[in-house]
């Protein structure tokens, strides 16, 4: 059986003023994220000197669903996550169609 997490981080560019957020989700497939700093099944903040200081929410959740349906309720206005795969036979995350918001729905990029 294929082991499976989406990890989702939020960051804000925190040079400029009223900066968007930007999202991203990594399917890690058949791997363990690197490090376990995320909470699981929800967003929650990050700790300060986590990875950077400009990431400011993560979390790891079983299904695409779950993860997307978190992002919306924290960021109803987002409409735009960019979008990486991470396998065991990968070196680095390979990034993939992001996905676009279109009313309620999340579908990737053509």
């Amino acid at each position: 059986m294929a082991y499976q997490t989406f990890r989702v981080e939020i960051t804000r560019d925190e040079t400029r003023d009223g900066a968007p957020v930007g999202i991203e989700i990594t399917a890690y497939i058949d791997r363990m994220p690197e490090t376990n700093e995320a909470t699981v099944g929800r967003l929650s903040r990050a700790r300060r000197g986590v990875w950077n200081s400009r990431l400011h929410y993560t979390g790891d959740f079983e299904t695409l669903a779950d993860a997307l349906a978190a992002i919306t309720a924290a960021y109803p206005e987002a409409n735009r996550i960019h979008c990486y795969e991470y396998t065991v036979d990968d070196e680095f995350a390979r990034e993939v169609a992001p996905l676009l918001r279109t009313g309620q729905k999340w579908m990737p990029a053509a």
